[in-house]
């Protein structure tokens, strides 16, 4: 009996976090419909003025208003302004009452040094579709920790409704799906379906499993560890991505996550894009795919690769905070419920 019980601990382990982390559900920020205001904002890198103005034009051409504050083009360095210059930005949009949503711009780095500066209790009070990826990650984190607030892991507006092509239909598909009322009155959640351009999802360890998701740049995810912000992964769906790290490099991240315990208590793992990860040409060098490896094929929960998130055309928006299944049998990955309220 107490060699069957100790077998069981593992599991009793997990579900006894999931229920511990599910306890308060994330309040869900109200979708957007046409005639809303998005407000664009810029708390990581300086802007490119053509592409953001492209992707305003695409907004508005939607049927959205768009706020582009005087501030949004700044720059200091490879920031968009000082620290407290893009907080206050920020603050503006949630303390706005015409501003329905907030877009970051971009990525690149700086929301790290500007967190301490947020007021999260006023975060809290005007919850907002917040979007974003790459070092907007950080914001993401940030939020869940502080605020328990749903955000979308998704295409920045620079490199996606302002690109030259506009977002690619499988970006666009579930960009929309996510946040717009329309896409949300109907059954309740979806399905990703993979384009034919990335291929079908790759088992590293199986499984099925239903838990939150959360997660982002691994960069960003490792950076942020021992701190207030640091990702919440017991019980939950670990959604990953990177770009041009050498895969000593992911090694090192993932090493970190599992040191920190980050990795003993996951409900499972969504392992994104890494475009311009593998060393190809450095025979001295583990694969990407030794390196998940060495960290998942004997994890004691679903783990898949080659989600079709990140650094990529192909950009998947993934809502954080929301209930999800991961099936590494079927190979399969799916949101089980509306992301935002259409009251």
């Amino acid at each position: 009996m107490i060699a069957y019980l100790c077998r069981l601990a593992p599991a009793l382990a997990l579900m006894l976090a999931a229920c511990h982390v599910n306890a308060e559900p994330p309040t869900r920020p109200r979708a957007l419909r046409p005639g809303d205001t998005i407000m664009l904002v810029a708390p990581a890198g300086e802007l490119n003025k053509k592409r953001v103005m492209l992707a305003v034009e695409r907004l508005q051409e939607r049927g959205f208003k768009v706020v582009v504050p005087d501030t949004l083009f700044r720059q200091r360095g490879y920031l968009a302004g000082t620290d407290e210059e893009r907080a206050e930005e920020l603050m503006r949009a949630f303390r706005d009452p015409e501003v329905d949503a907030v877009f970051p711009g971009t990525g690149g780095y700086g929301v790290t040094r500007m967190l301490p500066l947020l007021d999260w209790e006023e975060i809290a009070r005007h919850p907002k579709i917040v979007i974003g990826f790459s070092d907007i990650t950080a914001l993401h984190l940030a939020i869940a920790a502080k605020c328990n607030l749903v955000t979308f892991h998704s295409p920045n507006p620079q490199y996606g409704l302002g690109s030259d092509d506009d977002l690619t239909p499988y970006s666009a598909k579930y960009f929309w799906r996510n946040i717009l009322a329309s896409e949300n009155t109907g059954p309740q959640g979806f399905r990703y379906e993979q384009p034919a351009s990335v291929g079908p999802l790759k088992r590293i360890a199986g499984g099925r499993v239903e838990a939150t998701a959360t997660g982002g740049n691994l960069s960003l995810l490792a950076a942020t560890i021992g701190t207030p912000y640091e990702v919440i992964t017991d019980g939950r769906i670990l959604f990953v991505e990177d770009v041009r790290e050498a895969p000593y490099r992911i090694d090192r991240m993932l090493s970190q996550l599992k040191l920190a315990g980050k990795l003993d208590k996951l409900a499972g793992v969504v392992l994104g894009q890494f475009r311009d990860c593998d060393e190809k040409d450095d025979e001295g060098s583990l694969s990407l795919a030794q390196v998940f490896d060495d960290y998942f094929a004997d994890a004691p929960y679903p783990v898949v690769s080659n989600f079709a998130a990140g650094h990529v055309s192909q950009n998947g928006t993934v809502p954080f905070g929301v209930p999800c299944r991961l099936d590494a049998e079927a190979l399969t990955f799916e949101v089980l419920e509306n992301p935002v309220s259409v009251e």
